[in-house]
This record gives C-alpha cells, sequence and structure tokens, in this order.
C-alpha cells in the first residue's frame, strides 16, 4: 500500500510543515510567523511534489496530505508513496478521516494528550486499510476533489460577505458618531483622526462627562454560582458573589489578554469589576450607551495615531481622562444610539445568517468525505 521515501534534505529548500485539507505545502506560502525554527536540519528529508506525506504525532488531527511543493520536513513526517498503483490523494483522505474520526487513536499508542505517536514506520505500516480497486480510488479523489471544491468556493464567497458586513458595520458606526442623522454644517474636531463634526457638537475630554476609576477584584474570587456579573479582562463575563458597583457604567480592561483598547461592555445594575479593568460611571451630559458607542469606535485607533509611546498594551487613566468625546446634545445622542442598534442588529442578523451558512456547509464537507470514503455513495453514478 505505502512505502517510505528516504532522501536526504537538499540545501536551500523551504521547510514543508503547513497543511490545507488534503495538500502539504511550504511553511512560507502560509505564514512565515507562529512555528518553532530548527537551527539545523540534522535528520531532514526531502519532500517532492506528489508525496504523501503524514505526521506521525499529529496525523489523529488530520495532519497527512499530498504535497504540492518541493521543500525538507522534519523526520517526525513520514514521507511515502503508494504501491500497487494505488492513489495518494485517495490514501491522504482515507487517513484524515480515519484520524479524525478517532480510530488512528486506537492503533499506536499515546504519547502526550490528544496525540498518538507513529513515528515507528513498522507501527503505521500496520494501519488497517480498506481499499477499493486503484480506478474506483481515483474516481472518488476526483469526486471529492470537486465536490469539496465547490462547497469551499460558497464557503469563500460567505466569508467576504461577512468581511463586508463587518466593513458596513464600522462605517455605519463611524459616520453616526462623526457626522450624526442630520445634515449640519461642520467644523474641525481638533482631532486629526475624526476629522469634522457637526458645528454644534462639542468634543470633552471623558473626565468632564463621567467618574473613571477601577474594581478591586482579582480573577480567583469568580464563582460559578455568583448572582453579580463580573467583568475581568478579557472577554468573559465572570459571575461573582457580592458587588461595588450599582449603575449604568462603560469597562475596558487596562492592560492583559482582553486584548487592550479591543474589549470594551456596557452594563446598567450590580456588577463587579476586576482590578486592572477600568470603570466609567456617573456620567454627566452623555449617555452611557452613547459613550460606550464612541469609545469602543475610536479609543484604540485615536489614542494609537496620537502617541509616540502608546501600544495599547496598557492604557493609562490620564489618557483616559484626556480622551475626547464628540457629544451632541442628550436628545440627539439617543436618537443616535437608538438608529445605531437598528441597524447594527440588522447587519448582525446578516452575519449569524453568514456563519451559520459556513457552519453548516462545513458540517456538509465533513460529512461528504466521511460518506464517500466508506462506500456510502457511488461515485460513479454521482459523476
Amino acid at each position: 500500500m505505502l512505502r517510505p521515501l528516504d532522501r536526504p534534505a537538499q540545501p536551500g529548500l523551504g521547510v514543508i510543515t503547513a497543511y490545507r485539507d488534503g495538500i502539504v505545502t511550504l511553511r512560507s506560502n502560509r505564514r512565515e510567523d507562529g512555528y518553532t525554527f530548527s537551527d539545523t536540519e540534522n535528520g531532514y528529508q526531502e519532500i517532492r511534489p506528489g508525496d504523501l506525506v503524514f505526521h506521525a504525532l499529529d496525523g489523529f488531527a488530520g495532519a497527512v496530505g499530498v504535497s504540492d511543493s518541493h521543500g525538507n520536513a522534519s523526520p517526525v513526517y513520514h514521507v511515502c508513496e503508494p504501491v500497487a498503483g494505488d492513489d495518494p490523494g485517495y490514501l491522504a483522505r482515507l487517513l484524515r478521516h480515519l484520524g479524525t474520526s478517532g480510530f488512528l487513536a486506537t492503533q499506536a499508542p499515546n504519547v502526550r494528550e490528544r496525540s498518538v505517536d507513529f513515528r515507528n514506520w513498522s507501527t503505521f505500516a500496520r494501519i488497517p486499510l480498506v481499499l477499493p480497486p486503484a480506478a474506483e480510488q481515483r474516481a472518488i479523489a476526483d469526486y471529492l476533489d470537486r465536490e469539496t471544491a465547490r462547497i469551499d468556493t460558497l464557503i469563500e464567497e460567505q466569508q467576504r460577505l461577512i468581511e463586508m458586513l463587518r466593513e458596513r458595520r464600522e462605517a455605519t458606526i463611524r459616520s453616526a458618531l462623526l457626522s450624526g442623522l442630520d445634515a449640519a454644517d461642520k467644523r474641525p474636531s481638533g482631532v486629526e483622526l475624526l476629522g469634522a463634526i457637526p458645528r454644534h457638537w462639542r468634543m470633552v475630554p471623558t473626565r468632564y462627562l463621567c467618574t473613571i476609576t477601577t474594581g478591586s477584584e482579582d480573577s480567583g474570587n469568580a464563582t460559578e454560582d455568583g448572582d453579580y456579573p463580573f467583568y475581568v479582562r478579557g472577554r468573559e463575563i465572570l459571575r461573582i458573589g457580592h458587588y461595588s458597583f450599582d449603575g449604568e457604567a462603560v469597562m475596558t480592561p487596562g492592560d492583559g489578554q482582553g486584548g487592550t483598547g479591543k474589549v470594551f461592555h456596557y452594563f446598567k445594575g450590580k456588577f463587579e469589576a476586576h482590578q486592572r479593568v477600568y470603570v466609567f460611571k456617573d456620567f454627566a451630559g452623555i449617555s452611557g450607551w452613547y459613550f460606550y458607542y464612541f469609545l469602543s469606535t475610536f479609543l484604540r485607533p485615536v489614542a494609537l495615531a496620537g502617541s509616540n509611546t502608546v501600544t495599547m498594551e496598557s492604557l493609562r487613566r490620564p489618557l483616559l481622562a484626556d480622551f475626547k468625546i464628540a457629544v451632541p446634545p442628550l436628545d440627539e445622542q439617543r436618537r443616535i444610539a437608538a438608529y445605531l442598534d437598528e441597524q447594527t442588529a440588522k447587519i448582525d442578523a446578516l452575519t449569524a445568517e453568514a456563519e451559520r451558512f459556513i457552519e453548516l456547509a462545513r458540517e456538509r464537507r465533513a460529512a461528504l468525505i466521511t460518506a464517500v470514503v466508506r462506500g456510502q455513495i457511488d461515485v460513479r453514478e454521482a459523476a
């Protein structure tokens, strides 16, 4: 069925580590970062286009495919070719299915969590494979290439739609927050990135609009059955058994894993906050919900554009206190916020539909591959 190809590494070739569905390719074809680089290529082996490549430790997760590139790979890979006329594309899809279905996990000793060890060729060679005739293998591989390509095209279209919807959402919010909903004369805002604003609006630092404080709790004090929401440095909202705040507030982490200047929360009621979460409260002359829209849209880009030292790895209170908000009259703020609620809800619904389509398409794709490699679909009739 398969035999190993023992070729020494060739100097000057790129490193093969990246996997797409059924295709093994050069790392540089996908991205350059996020990998561990080896100081030497001792024990590396040459891979040529058309070789069947199986990752001996990650094959259980589908790390197997046919190479589309000429490169070198570490000795943790089995580089092999079919014998007796078997089709490499079919064998790759079959092995991927056996891995992702959990079958391979029963065929080799575990060496780490969620992995199996097939580094010994004899262990890998003992994997039982049920093979149709070679001509049918090629028909199956061709059929799956064709049908999965159609599904992938639909998924890519929906992904482009999602990106367009996100851009539209952002543009809608920015336009309403900087121009309002009514035609009005404009004047410079005084903040280069924001440009002009309606003449009757004011640019007001946050310190004149609210109180800025921080929480006092540590994440370790969270409890699963707590009565109150607990806002920490990430996107997740935990629970806790007591509260320090009661009222309308906007929150953002001052640093940490949440993505400084990216994560924002709005809440009205009793809650608790982490000691490194900034809490904006006691709003005066501004709607808390309008404040949330403006801060979450413009804090990060304005702060980065206006400072040579702010990296957004951490936010400091003086920067937050001096950050200027474009403030319309209160009734106009409420109209803008209501308009944005309506528009973003429509866009979010369309985005959710596209995401659901992608989820169903991926499920359909996986089910199709499973059915075909198990012989449940006769590709000769489906051709």
